[in-house]
């Protein structure tokens, strides 16, 4: 169930390689997807058996289930994106950002605005 949400979400944009280098971000982006489609019954399936480590007195049964929720999809998540990044193929854009533009080189001179125009400012 989880593992086809976050796979359809991640082929469903072009993602950059900066959103996939900052893989903390894009797991925790995904978890907060993934908490909210999910139903009560479907967060609390995905940690029943799961062990707390630590006895947590400060916290209130819902908070302390949100955030054993987030956590196991976090955990979950990551470990499907690093299974989807292991068949990836990488585009390179085929552009180049410094290129002069064919208008600017050679061409046809404006005839809006002269070469010998004064400047309006006083030097």
């Amino acid at each position: 169930m989880i593992r086809n949400i976050i796979k359809d979400k991640l082929r469903e944009k072009q993602w950059t390689f900066g959103e996939i280098t900052n893989i903390t971000q894009t797991v925790h982006e995904l978890a907060e997807y993934a908490y909210h489609t999910m139903t009560a019954k479907e967060k609390l399936d995905l940690i029943w058996m799961e062990e707390l480590h630590e006895p947590l007195p400060d916290y209130e049964f819902g908070s302390l289930f949100g955030i054993m929720v987030l956590n196991k999809l976090q955990a979950d998540i990551a470990i499907i994106i690093k299974e989807e990044l292991s068949d990836a193929t990488v585009v390179f854009k085929d552009s180049d950002d410094n290129e002069i533009s064919k208008r600017s080189v050679g061409g046809k001179p404006s005839k809006k605005r002269t070469t010998n125009e004064e400047t309006s400012s006083k030097e």
